[in-house]
């Protein structure tokens, strides 16, 4: 947290994007708490940020620092999808489900003094569904933004009728139809609202490194000429911040965040290593056993926002036996996945939705047993007693919750072979594989869904033809209904119809780990990739 693949996630460490803060951090001060309050976090990207405008960032080095700089309506709670308020402090819907009534906090300002009220929401909603808004920028929606389902389309398109304004501090959101997922869409990163002033002084300029004030009611500031392209940004705390921790004490605890651009992964690791950055997220593979050897560093995990999974053509022979599919579930030794080719960054999926989102059903443990001999029984059952040959395709792009396929490819094959499966592994194309996959040309085949917000409608966009009519109308009925209770059990009834069904059969969560400096206190990473720093602080 939107986005139909996840983007790359970025990998970040902490560096200054200017000379005196990678030499000469803040000084800091202890609080009784033991928090140290002040410094600069330096924060290195593996991308160059590319627009301070949140709706139209199609990158997570964007997102990640207009998250610093902006808020929304409601947010995801650190680490996980629970829905929690944030300039919004409490909302209501009407009976019919189709208008959201907000209530807004009062006394906030945005970083450039105007007030943020209900106009301001008003204005950052309809500059995003109505392509003709002066305010609207690059012309559409990037990053999460872009597959968020709230926006599905644009103008008469959208799934939003209407922004109603009531008064200063409450605004109301109507939808064309009832929609359960407005929420969950409201908390991605690229909702933030923006101080309209900030966007009218400058329409064309304010989200560029020549902006005058980038303005929003986030923890941290920018000024301008703190943003100098293919280097770095610097961001400033925001005195005037309005939030506060448990203990009462005012956030943020930094007094700067500075970025710079770091394309090459071993040089980030090496500024790590010798202290001048404190945070690298999403570590390749290949870099996670030096980071483990090095007594003065961390490994933080990021629980998981993606699931890969085996793909299976139901509908073509010998896949249309829905015995056949079962057996092929109970023969993948999916831990040996996890252990060995994600070098234990990954776990054994039970079902497709994972552990942190509305609709995970918490009783099921595995999505089926492993057990190859009763595997080979469901295949004599299906006059298949001595196996059959096919072929199993993989995608050939490396991501980083998808390190290696052609290796999770060869021991699905090598798993198969058990029960007289013979599997020839292949390469997909580049530029057909997605297509080729969806439209079942191929009989086996390994997938993966990157949720674009904490919402299941994102895994389920056009419900689950490969499920059934019956688990679509689940989806269809779950789409619309706002409360989230009743969401989760129209879930859990999908999920088991997927399972019985087995035609994607669920391999592993990945979860991808950040290393840091032994220094990092407070640092929660998001499952979207895109993580909050107000609470972030550097011990000693």
């Amino acid at each position: 947290m939107i986005i139909r693949l996840l983007l790359s996630l970025v990998v970040v460490a902490l560096v200054s994007c200017t000379a005196p803060l990678a030499s000469t951090p803040s000084p800091t001060t202890t609080t009784s708490s033991g928090v140290q309050i002040g410094g600069a976090l330096r924060v290195a990207l593996a991308s160059d940020v590319a627009t301070l405008d949140p709706w139209n960032a199609s990158d997570t080095s964007s997102l990640l620092v207009t998250r610093q700089l902006f808020e929304t309506l409601v947010e995801y709670e650190p680490g996980g999808f629970r829905i929690v308020p944030r300039l919004a402090e409490s909302w209501q819907v009407s009976p019919d489900g189709r208008t959201w009534t907000f209530s807004l906090r009062r006394g906030l300002k945005f970083h450039d003094g105007t007030d943020f009220d209900a106009v301001a929401v008003a204005t950052n909603i309809d500059r995003a569904r109505l392509s003709a808004h002066p305010l609207r920028g690059g012309g559409g929606p990037g990053g999460f933004a872009s597959y968020a389902a709230l926006l599905e389309g644009f103008d008469d398109a959208s799934v939003i009728a209407n922004v109603e304004v009531r008064d200063a501090a409450t605004v109301a959101i109507t939808t064309k139809a009832p929609f359960g997922p407005l929420l969950t869409d409201l908390a991605l990163p690229a909702f933030a609202i923006v101080s309209p002033k900030s966007m009218r002084d400058d329409p064309t300029g304010w989200s560029t490194p020549a902006s005058g004030g980038a303005a929003g009611t986030g923890p941290f500031l920018f000024r301008p000429g703190a943003w100098q392209r293919d280097d770095g940004i610097t961001l400033e705390r925001h005195a005037g911040y309005a939030q506060r921790d448990r203990d009462g004490l005012a956030l943020p605890y930094l007094d700067r965040l500075a970025f710079r651009t770091i394309t090459d992964e071993a040089t980030r690791i090496a500024e790590l290593r010798a202290g001048t950055i404190d945070v690298t997220y999403d570590l390749t593979l290949a870099a996670i056993p030096a980071v483990r050897a090095d007594p003065k560093l961390q490994l933080i995990p990021r629980r998981a926002a993606s699931v890969s999974y085996l793909g299976v053509a139901a509908t073509a022979a010998p896949f249309d036996r829905p015995e056949v599919r079962r057996a092929v579930a109970m023969t993948i030794d999916k831990t040996v996945i996890a252990t060995t080719i994600y070098s234990g960054t990954a776990r054994a999926a039970p079902q497709l939705l994972p552990a942190s989102m509305l609709g995970h059903d918490d009783s099921v443990v595995e999505f089926y047993r492993y057990d190859t001999a009763a595997a080979k029984g469901l295949l004599g059952d299906a006059g298949l007693p001595s196996g059959f040959a096919t072929e199993l395709h993989y995608p050939p792009a490396w991501r980083a919750y998808q390190p290696d396929p052609r290796r999770v490819a060869e021991s699905v094959a090598a798993d198969l072979a058990r029960i007289g499966i013979s599997v020839s592994v292949r390469a997909g194309d580049p530029l057909t594989y997605r297509a080729d996959a969806g439209a079942g040309r191929f009989p086996l085949w390994l997938g993966d869904t990157v949720f674009q917000s904490g919402d299941p409608d994102a895994l389920f966009p056009d419900g689950a033809p490969w499920s059934g009519e019956v688990a679509a109308e689940l989806l269809r009925r779950a789409r619309a209904e706002p409360d989230a209770s009743k969401r989760t059990e129209l879930y859990k009834q999908v999920s088991k119809i997927i399972q019985q069904d087995a035609s994607r059969v669920p391999l592993v969560y990945s979860d991808p780990l950040a290393a840091a400096t032994g220094k990092l206190r407070g640092l929660v990473p998001h499952p979207l990739g895109v993580d909050a720093y107000a609470a972030v602080w550097l011990g000693r």
